[in-house]
């Protein structure tokens, strides 16, 4: 049986989870240049765009941020 999707109330995009999906709509209400931006630095990196990439450096992203802020 397979687990039951989050979707995205924006984009109709689905997660495995809740976290996943919060990490999802962080993405999606975000800036579309950073984004833009925030892919071009993973596949520059990784040579290939993936999820987990991609999730990594998101999360990254939010760290420096949040300590820029504190």
């Amino acid at each position: 049986m397979k687990p039951p999707l989050w979707l995205c109330a924006w984009c109709g995009g689905a997660a495995e989870d809740e976290q996943s999906l919060r990490d999802h709509q962080e993405w999606c209400l975000r800036d579309a240049r950073l984004n833009t931006e925030l892919l071009d630095e993973v596949m520059l990196r990784t040579g290939e765009i993936t999820q987990d990439a991609l999730v990594a450096a998101a999360r990254k992203r939010r760290g420096h941020a949040a300590k820029r802020r504190s």
